[in-house]
């Protein structure tokens, strides 16, 4: 009964901010979605077994994941209105902004909560129209160039999936929509009579969900998204739509994770890992559009999370608290890019400079979450780091190991070069003249995101340390 409220209430807000054009309305009606995806939230932490007959399952993986979905999309929202504000976008614009977006977090919702292998995928598609209207929000050419790009190379990548659960279906002998379940397939035994029909679907399910996870090799399509959407949904794709991927990913991985595949699966999801940060390295080097570089920073921390799965043991604990730090951390930085757009008015490195000067908080902001994302002390990702390079070592990838932090020490150097550009480098004469002043309330969001991160980076919580270490229970130790 719960969940039919909450998709009645999500829905029925949808249609009243794209019909109702009215800007209070709009407030309201996004006041009044908070609740109730906080509400959800809350219910699905009190009582784990609120969903169970409708093919959903709370668990600790979802409500790791919703919980950081809550908190991400109501700063989200707050951003998505000072965005408006600052553009003077027009009510019909924004209140197909706002359904898609409403839309979208229920989905994304529904994923982490999916028990039911063909409502996940559903809702991962479903996620695919949404995240494409608000890429196009601008209804400019590049937009509409990164949305059909986004919406074609999305549909392509879960029909690869489709057809891998197809396939595992046949694998498993398993019949009829309510059987194929995640719980019920990890509760059984499976026998690998063939292996290459299993080996199949494996790749084809994480091919097709490294379009939403960005990694390799669908990640290609994420970047222009990134680059060219609204900062406040290049921050939801970055950071909530990454984790259904991985969510996803995980999920399947954890379903042959005690049979004869194991082995093959971390092989094939550590080559995985490294194509991502060694193209993430490649294109950091040399991009010049900072929302591009971002991103590109998004496909490296996926590579590390890629491997930290592949080698197991303690690694899988260190993945999903580097996931929730770095959720926190990309959504605040890339709040901040809608200030650079707006103030530079250009994407490109080379025409940015002096915004210390301009915005002095903002400023200190950044820098920290510089640190944070980097993996600099204090950080909580560089002792997520340390843990995967330790599995590393202790599975005998030390080569492997001197090899990323090669690589990690040029992505270092291209990004922390491109935010010092963009921080203390003199303004440019274009705006001297009519500098944009920035409002320190702006940051209350980054700012909030920002502490949230440090805390859990160096003091985690000993009930989120239970539910990440009860999210990992089943996997090989």
């Amino acid at each position: 009964m719960e969940l039919i409220i909450y998709i009645i209430a999500v829905f029925g807000l949808a249609a009243f901010v794209y019909f109702v054009r009215n800007k209070k309305a709009h407030y309201i009606a996004a006041i009044l979605f908070c609740c109730v995806q906080l509400t959800l939230n809350y219910l699905i932490i009190v009582d784990r077994n609120v969903f169970l007959e409708y093919f959903f399952k709370s668990d600790a993986l979802s409500i790791i994941f919703i919980s950081i979905l809550t908190i991400t999309g109501i700063t989200t929202i707050i951003n998505s209105f000072v965005y408006f504000e600052n553009r003077k976008d027009n009510y019909f614009r924004r209140g197909i902004y706002l359904a898609s977006l409403f839309v979208l977090f229920a989905c994304m919702t529904g994923v982490f909560l999916s028990d039911n292998i063909n409502i996940l995928w559903i809702l991962a598609e479903a996620t695919t129209l949404c995240i494409s209207l608000l890429i196009y929000h601008d209804r400019n050419e590049e937009a509409l160039e990164a949305t059909w790009k986004y919406f074609f190379v999305s549909t392509i990548g879960l029909s690869f999936s489709f057809i891998g659960i197809l396939l595992l279906n046949a694998a498993t002998n398993v019949t009829g929509f309510s059987s194929l379940t995640f719980s019920s397939l990890m509760a059984e035994e499976i026998l690998i009579t063939n292996q290459f029909l299993f080996q199949i679907s494996f790749l084809l399910i994480i091919i097709g969900f490294s379009v939403k996870m960005e990694a390799f090799p669908l990640h290609t399509v994420c970047i222009d998204a990134i680059s060219v959407a609204p900062g406040p949904v290049s921050a939801i794709i970055s950071s909530s739509l990454m984790n259904v991927g991985f969510v996803s990913m995980f999920r399947f991985y954890q379903i042959f994770a005690n049979t004869s595949l194991y082995p093959w699966m971390n092989h094939v999801l550590l080559i995985i890992g490294v194509l991502s940060l060694l193209i993430a390295t490649v294109y950091m080097l040399k991009v010049d559009n900072y929302k591009r570089l971002i991103a590109y920073s998004s496909i490296e921390h996926m590579g590390l999370v890629t491997l930290g799965v592949a080698v197991g043991g303690f690694a899988f604990y260190a993945v999903i608290l580097h996931l929730i730090i770095h959720s926190f951390t990309k959504a605040s930085i890339l709040y901040q890019t809608s200030q650079f757009v707006r103030i530079f008015k250009t994407k490109n490195i080379e025409g940015t400079g002096g915004y210390f000067e301009m915005s002095p908080l903002g400023g200190v902001i950044m820098i920290f979450l510089f640190l944070i994302i980097m993996g600099i002390p204090p950080s909580g990702l560089f002792f997520t780091k340390l843990m995967i390079f330790q599995s590393l070592i202790a599975s005998g990838y030390l080569w492997l190991v001197i090899i990323i932090l090669l690589l990690l020490v040029f992505i270092l150097w291209s990004f922390g070069k491109s935010i010092f550009h963009i921080l203390f480098l003199k303004i440019p004469e274009s705006i001297k003249e009519n500098k944009v002043k920035i409002n320190n309330w702006e940051h209350v969001p980054q700012l909030f995101l920002l502490l949230i991160a440090l805390y859990i980076g160096i003091n985690p919580p000993d009930f989120l340390s239970t539910l990440i270490n009860e999210a990992i229970q089943y996997l090989p130790k």
